[in-house]
């Protein structure tokens, strides 16, 4: 792994799994929790037949290829055939999903819910910017080529719908987005810093 590509996994896999361990064990409180999950909910930037746009999305980690049908497995269990509250399904997560080395850090994963101005823009465009900002300093511009995703036997697509559920689960029984794939091809480090200021990380 690359030292850019790795500072950003830090941010963005690392201590995001650090909040789900202290959610777990009862040590994140609100203001915790809140600033924590900006790692979770870039503002995804396209550009296309809607126009400029910018809009917050929900995204997270993707498991590499090779793993990917056992995580739809889990993913399905706990999201679809047991019944977790949120203290339970942190540690869930931080003990069975949060593998660093069973995840891709070249891909971020989310599902396209809105179907507007990012939707009309990405299925003629492959091209986002994630920005992410962690107050006060953090942030991180993450250009991406983006992969839509709308076929029911994906297993990705199964994933994220399913992941999605552990917590969010609708009145319907299950979600049916399509899924987002995130490929990164660059980081820029846009934190107001010395090191910042959209100095390229990666490549």
């Amino acid at each position: 792994m690359s030292a850019g590509i790795d500072k950003f996994w830090e941010y963005f896999f690392r201590e995001r799994k650090e909040l789900i361990k202290k959610m777990c064990e009862g040590r994140a409180g609100m203001d915790v929790f809140m600033l924590g999950f900006t790692r979770a909910t870039p503002v995804v930037i396209t550009c296309g037949p809607a126009g400029p746009n910018g809009s917050v999305k929900m995204v997270g980690p993707v498991p590499k290829k090779r793993y990917i049908l056992e995580y739809v497995e889990k993913a399905e269990k706990y999201a679809y055939k047991e019944r977790l509250d949120p203290k339970k399904a942190a540690c869930i997560l931080c003990q069975e999903f949060y593998i660093e080395e069973k995840m891709d850090p070249m891909l971020i994963g989310g599902l396209e819910m809105g179907f507007n101005h990012t939707w009309e823009n990405l299925k003629l465009s492959q091209e986002a910017t994630l920005l992410f900002y962690t107050p006060p300093m953090t942030s991180y511009e993450v250009r991406t080529l983006v992969e839509i995703i709308a076929d029911d036997d994906s297993p990705y697509k199964r994933f994220l719908n399913a992941f999605h559920d552990i917590f969010h689960k609708p009145h319907s029984g299950r979600s049916n987005y399509p899924a987002l794939l995130f490929r990164i091809k660059e980081i820029y480090d846009n934190s107001p810093t010395r090191k910042g200021f959209g100095k390229k990380m990666y490549p």
